[in-house]
């Protein structure tokens, strides 16, 4: 698995953008990424020190359909919050390095 597949995009929610002030980033992950790789990735992609990785898993839920005769099931999720030194702001949408 390559460094730069494990986390796989930012989280755009208005709770996310609220923590990026103090210094918190969200993104989504691939399942069996790791805390050590996660830090790794994201100090590699845009080159500035995590302090902190808290992994969130989500679990996946059942929908019922239109017709109500069918049920789907929604896929699990994990997010990561990064905690980064200082305040200063990055732009994750534009990272240094593309893989």
């Amino acid at each position: 698995m390559n460094t730069f597949d494990l986390i796989l995009r930012p989280v755009i929610t208005e709770k996310a953008t609220a923590h990026e002030k103090s210094g918190k980033y969200m993104f989504y992950v691939r399942k069996d990424a790791t805390k050590i790789g996660i830090k790794q990735a994201f100090e590699l992609i845009y080159g500035y020190p995590a302090v902190k990785v808290n992994v969130i898993r989500t679990p996946g839920k059942l929908r019922t359909g239109a017709s109500r005769r069918s049920v789907i099931k929604k896929h699990e999720l994990k997010k990561v919050i990064i905690t980064t030194k200082g305040k200063k702001t990055l732009d994750i949408l534009k990272p240094k390095i593309k893989a």
